[in-house]
């Protein structure tokens, strides 16, 4: 399981980010983990550039800048006053950046924190995409991200879907999944879309009298199980159920265990994107993926599918993308 100690919340003040500061809180209580709340000026670029032109004498670093920094940061704490409770209050960040979305993952990135959460939609959201802002935060960011609407009600997570097309680095999100659902008591579903990755049936053992979908499954728990084993988790074991399909994961600590739900499901499909979508909301609460997946090239897991999933599925999402080290090994 992770430990989740700093939580960077990026908000742009707008109603939908509210669901952000409550979640947040929600997991900090957990884990006594500090909340820190950053909110980016873009910069005024175009605008600074027409007024020097005009003759205007106003100096943007001096005049403009100042104020609208002071004016942010009271306006952060005001939130962390009403959303956060005392012992996870951290800091209240304001800074001027071209990129707000690059500023966010940066910040995220230099300064340790081991999540970012925030609102699947901004200020000038669609109907259609996630805001822009959030879409290339879960682009880019090497630390996990965590999209909440108003859908995900505080301690609602009871259902976590994984998808899979099987490779180990798609099981990397693991350790986050066992965490939250640990924390919400929630059980665990591995998503595979039968078709649109060949080199898994190709590859898979065949066992008499048994269906594809069979073989299948057994491929997946057995790259499961590898995944424990190649990363070193002796503490979490595959249980096997009677039942296909059905099956627990048994994480062991320093004097109990626990044991969590561990249901596979098969879908036959040309989409992978298309079908999580489909099964998604009306089977589960939250969605937790991998940003890489079986291809072996960089991003094509998240271009092909993590990516559609996380900016068109209407429901909470948490990315998780693999350190840089592992990702080369994957493509080498």
């Amino acid at each position: 399981m992770m430990e989740i100690k700093k939580i960077l919340v990026p908000t742009d003040f707008s109603e939908e980010a509210i669901f952000a500061y409550t979640h947040a809180q929600d997991l900090a209580s957990h884990f006594g983990a500090k909340v820190d709340l950053i909110h980016i000026v873009p910069t005024l670029r175009y605008f600074s550039e027409s007024i020097s032109k005009l003759g205007v004498p106003l100096d943007m670093d001096e005049d403009l800048y100042p104020h609208v920094k002071d004016g942010a940061s009271h306006r952060l704490k005001s939130l962390m006053d009403d959303y956060l409770k005392e012992d996870n209050k951290g800091e209240a960040i304001v800074r001027i950046e071209r990129k707000p979305s690059k500023a966010i993952t940066d910040y995220a990135a230099e300064n340790g924190y081991d999540l970012i959460v925030m609102a699947a939609r901004g200020e000038h959201s669609s109907d259609l995409l996630r805001g822009s802002i959030t879409e290339k935060v879960i682009r880019h960011s090497s630390v996990p991200v965590f999209t909440v609407d108003n859908r995900l009600k505080a301690g609602g997570i009871k259902r976590i879907l994984l998808p899979t097309d099987a490779s180990l680095l798609s099981f990397k999100c693991l350790p986050m999944v066992l965490t939250l659902a640990n924390i919400y008591d929630a059980e665990i579903t591995l998503f595979h879309v039968r078709g649109l990755y060949g080199s898994l049936s190709e590859s898979m053992k065949r066992r008499p009298g048994n269906t594809d979908e069979s073989d299948i499954y057994e491929s997946i728990i057995e790259k499961l199980g590898a995944h424990l084993k190649s990363n070193k988790l002796q503490n979490i074991e595959i249980k096997r159920g009677d039942r296909k399909m059905e099956d627990e994961l048994v994480v062991t600590g320093n004097s109990s265990s626990k044991n969590f739900p561990l249901h596979t499901v098969i879908e036959k499909g040309l989409s992978a994107h298309y079908e999580i979508e489909n099964y998604a909301p009306s089977h589960s609460d939250l969605i937790v993926m991998t940003t890489h997946g079986h291809s072996g090239l960089a991003h094509f897991f998240l271009g092909s599918t993590t990516e559609k999933v996380a900016l068109h599925v209407d429901m909470p999402v948490l990315t998780f993308k693999p350190p840089k080290e592992e990702l080369e090994q994957a493509t080498s």
